[in-house]
């Protein structure tokens, strides 16, 4: 649409407005909106008018990468407008409540605010722009690995000699590339680069005065790539990343925003970009790119403060407090702006529901309203367990249409009148008055069997998003390879599909929760399994970018999700119910980080899919839940120092230097524990060493810390299903042997990952916390008795759902009995199991047994690990000593040792000393 012709539209608008009554444009059409009484005069025939506003913003993110709503401004006249000095405001009670700096709108122009509370009141122009595509290009296969060849390609687009070439008289690059399975090898690369001069590390530009780049690329609809700055003091493959999901649209531009004030990636030294699949898309990618700048983007103005997401009105207010322009708004659906264009086929102009169009006219037609939810027109009973035949009538005022089985109602379902609800099904419904956006959609799944003693969780989708046999994410597809793990199967797709979560917690007629989310099938070479694990994520563009409930009763402090698991088992489906989970929360109030979990019942559009745990996901937004961190606040890095968030400069930097250092010399292990949490790595250690997970320490490994706060490294435990005498160990050799392997194969205990254990334990400080806190955990979170009682209650929560699973999957009862009572045994056994490896390996004395009690308010600490009971028995070992503390309590004071010493902190051997009590009052 012709700008010129928006601005005479918008003209004929305003210029029909009364200039003693102000007129709230497109007000009238928004349902039981209030008109607002003016309390300001109202000026009229404003140069600058609103025209548009978007509540939501799917679309446009401002220069810090933050998607706060705006509000689009247009000047519609013919000269540049100053807006210095004018005002915004949502409440004519204050209405000078944020001003305008320096923004200057061009003639027949728009300028964007965004109302995010930053009160960034100038507009600032782009600047500072570098192209990113110098000479030097190459490209690298693993094919061309010498030993081994591999099968990946990269070759030149179809046309094209070269990955880099010229078109119209512009240096552009692109390829077709896919990554080969390479059993033989192993593994899979491909390497095109771009260098922002010729390639070489000392060729590099600064773009550190940039805080974006532009991508303007054609990438193969929804293929993932992967796109590395390089930087010369770090490898290419593993630079800093971003990942681009394609649009198979050659007009996109790619905007990714470049972190600032950090380290990693070093902006002041970038010699090029390495292109390459991201790691799991095994399907064919065709990139081709136009152009590729970075720049500073400057900003748009930004208000103090925020658009109202329910709907709310909006004043641009003069120096002399009039009202030059007005608009209300309604609520808004995340996809939806309020937008000024073409109501009917005659061309009338006013606002309504409208496709976003951030500095640019509407794009055809827009609603002036929106047909009513149904909830307003019926009173629908809600998800859930029934036993009773019920129907629901609608009026015949307004247009009705509603789908079964999981199908979201279309124009063309055909219209309801009523619905009789007898049996088990999935209800989709929305009102469709005619003229009118479709009005808010109504989901309901009633499942007429006995709820069950756990939670249930009720999904509902499209289902040929998940269960078409072509496209389908739960199912193998077309283009899956003849092997084990199928890679190339849909469920290997990184693919979201919008779903509605709903969780009905045990005893209740009515979900806790309904919220709408992106679902996506998760985890590793489980996803070859029947029951497959999912990933729920919440986002604005659903609904709500987050969950607030408590998702686990037992931890009330957590109560604030990005999103969650429902989990299958892990590589136990089929054998066991608990063993991952176990395995890790053996280790609770050891203070190392967990995924919490229980169990549910999980239903798709109706239909039971067996028992599932719902678990915290260990991403960049378990420290939002745990610690209120933001993504951008902590680095979260895996068992290969790969970046999940954040930078992995500093760790990386510290194993280097282990590999020159030893640490016999305190001075150096001081400075190692200046970096990790020191108490944290051990109780981690022990939980992996006493579970026995033989697929650690080069895989399932998470570290993280703060980055702008104190917090040393830590570590996270997680995907333990390896644990407890699973059988799928590769070895059986003793476990300090295994984790201090200096020969190991890279995967499952390559030297690289053994290397922080073995150096820390060649300080003597440090290998006795290793040795006697171990001695006190197989008498305390790893003592038997203990564990046995977490299985015995784990199993009992789900006691009853077994055999409709087992049924459901079926699974044998016999295999599943068999392999829980190896758990338990486990459990039985691993003390003493964990006792004589860890005699055998540091050549230890004999057994040793100390109690350790208290009398008052106060506790002891082994080596700095807490014990938690007031009177155990541990088995120390003779002629290596214990170092004890005592730690009043609740304003207590230490009184001294039952055996006269006075000092809080003593040093105890343990062949002289049968029970130390501390003394409190």
């Amino acid at each position: 649409m012709d700008y010129r012709f928006v601005a005479f539209c918008i003209a004929l608008i305003v210029a029909s407005c009364s200039d003693s009554n102000p007129v709230v444009a497109g007000s009238k059409d928004i349902p039981n909106e209030p008109q607002p009484i003016s309390k300001l005069p109202y000026v009229g025939n404003s140069s600058v008018v609103f025209s548009e506003i978007n509540s939501v913003n799917l679309v446009y993110k401002d220069h810090e990468g933050s998607d706060a709503g705006w509000v689009e401004l247009f000047n519609q006249s013919s000269d540049t407008v100053d807006l210095a000095g004018t005002y915004l405001t949502d409440n004519l009670d204050e209405p000078v409540k944020w001003k305008f700096g320096n923004v200057k709108i061009a003639p027949n122009d728009f300028m964007l605010v965004f109302m995010s509370g930053k009160d960034l009141r100038d507009f600032q122009p782009p600047h500072d722009s570098v192209n990113m595509v110098g000479p030097g290009c190459w490209v690298w296969t693993d094919a061309q690995n010498e030993d081994v060849p591999g099968e990946s390609y990269a070759d030149p687009l179809d046309g094209k000699k070269k990955f880099c070439f010229k078109e119209n008289g512009k240096s552009m690059f692109g390829t077709k590339m896919r990554l080969g399975e390479n059993d033989d090898l192993g593994w899979s690369s491909i390497s095109a680069f771009v260098g922002t001069g010729s390639s070489d590390k000392s060729d590099d530009v600064d773009i550190s005065a940039a805080n974006e780049i532009l991508l303007h690329a054609f990438v193969t609809k929804d293929r993932k790539v992967s796109m590395r700055l390089a930087q010369p003091d770090v490898d290419d493959w593993k630079g800093y990343e971003f990942v681009l999901t394609g649009t198979g649209d050659s007009s996109t531009v790619y905007r990714l925003i470049l972190p600032q004030n950090l380290t990693f990636p070093d902006l002041a030294h970038i010699y090029g970009t390495r292109f390459s699949p991201e790691k799991r898309e095994k399907k064919e990618v065709v990139m081709k790119t136009f152009s590729f700048i970075a720049r500073n983007r400057g900003h748009e103005p930004h208000a103090n403060f925020k658009l109202g997401k329910k709907g709310g009105s909006l004043y641009l207010v003069n120096e002399n407090q009039e009202i030059l322009d007005s608009v209300a708004y309604p609520k808004l659906p995340p996809e939806k702006s309020w937008s000024l264009g073409s109501l009917d086929d005659a061309g009338a102009l006013g606002f309504g529901y409208g496709e976003p169009s951030p500095y640019g006219a509407s794009a055809g037609a827009v609603v002036p309203a929106r047909s009513p939810s149904i909830d307003s027109l019926v009173e629908f009973p809600p998800s859930g367990f029934y036993t009773d035949a019920f129907t629901v009538n609608f009026t015949q005022d307004v247009p009705v249409r509603c789908a079964v089985g999981g199908l979201a109602p279309t124009e063309e379902s055909p219209l309801t009148s009523s619905i009789k609800v007898d049996s088990t099904m999935t209800i989709r419904c929305a009102s469709f008055s005619a003229g009118a956006f479709r009005g808010e959609e109504l989901v309901r799944t009633y499942v007429f069997e006995n709820a069950p003693s756990i939670p249930a969780v009720f999904l509902t989708t499209d289902p040929n998003s998940l269960f078409d046999p072509d496209s389908g994410i739960y199912e193998r597809g077309n283009f899956a390879d003849g092997v084990i793990p199928y890679y190339g199967a849909n469920y290997w797709l990184d693919k979201e599909i919008p779903v509605t979560v709903e969780l009905m917690e045990p005893g209740t007629s009515s979900p806790a929760f309904a919220k709408s989310a992106g679902l996506k099938i998760f985890g590793n070479y489980s996803r070859t399994q029947n029951k497959k694990s999912v990933a729920v994520t919440f986002r604005e563009k659903y609904g709500d970018k987050r969950l607030n409930y408590r998702l686990f009763p037992d931890y009330p402090d957590l109560d604030k999700f990005k999103g969650f698991i429902l989990r299958n088992n892990g590589n136990n489906f089929g054998k066991d119910y608990i063993r991952d989970r176990l395995a890790s929360s053996i280790s609770e109030g050891l203070g190392v980080d967990y995924q919490r979990g229980r169990p549910a019942v999980v239903y798709y559009n109706g239909e039971c899919y067996g028992i599932h745990d719902i678990r915290e996901r260990s991403n960049e937004y378990y420290f939002e839940t745990h610690y209120g961190m933001d993504e951008d606040e902590i680095d979260l890095l895996d068992a290969e120092n790969s970046v999940l968030a954040g930078s992995s400069i500093d760790y990386t930097a510290l194993m280097d230097w282990l590999e020159s250092n030893t640490l016999d010399v305190d001075e150096n292990y001081a400075y190692v524990a200046s970096q990790i949490d020191i108490d944290n790595f051990l109780n981690y250690v022990h939980t992996e060493l006493f579970a026995d997970n033989r697929d650690w320490p080069a895989n399932n490994l998470k570290k993280w810390r703060g980055k702008r706060t104190s917090v040393k490294w830590k570590w996270v435990l997680y995907d333990m299903d390896f644990g407890f005498d699973s059988g799928s160990n590769s070895c059986s050799n003793n476990i300090f042997e295994y984790a201090t392997a200096e020969d190991g194969d890279s995967w499952p205990n390559g030297p690289e990952h053994t290397l922080l254990l073995r150096r820390l334990l060649e300080n003597e400080s440090f290998k006795a916390a290793f040795v006697n806190r171990m001695a006190v955990l197989l008498q305390m979170n790893f003592e038997s008795s203990r564990v046995l009682a977490r299985i015995e209650g784990m199993m009992a929560e789900i006691q009853s759902e077994i055999p409709r699973d087992q049924k459901r999957w079926k699974l044998s009862a016999s295999k599943m009995t068999k392999q829980l009572n190896v758990i338990k045994d486990f459990a039985k056994e691993r003390p003493g199991i964990v006792f004589d490896e860890m005699q055998e390996f540091f050549s230890l004395g004999k057994k040793a047994s100390v109690t350790l009690s208290v009398d008052g308010p106060g506790r002891i600490l082994v080596h700095n690990l807490p014990v938690n009971e007031e009177k155990m028995a541990v088995n120390f070992f003779e002629d290596y000593p214990v170092t004890l503390y005592a730690e009043p309590l609740s304003g207590s004071t230490f009184v001294g040792w039952s055996d006269g010493e006075t000092a809080p902190l003593r040093i105890i051997r343990p062949q002289y000393v049968n029970e130390v009590e501390a003394l409190f009052k």
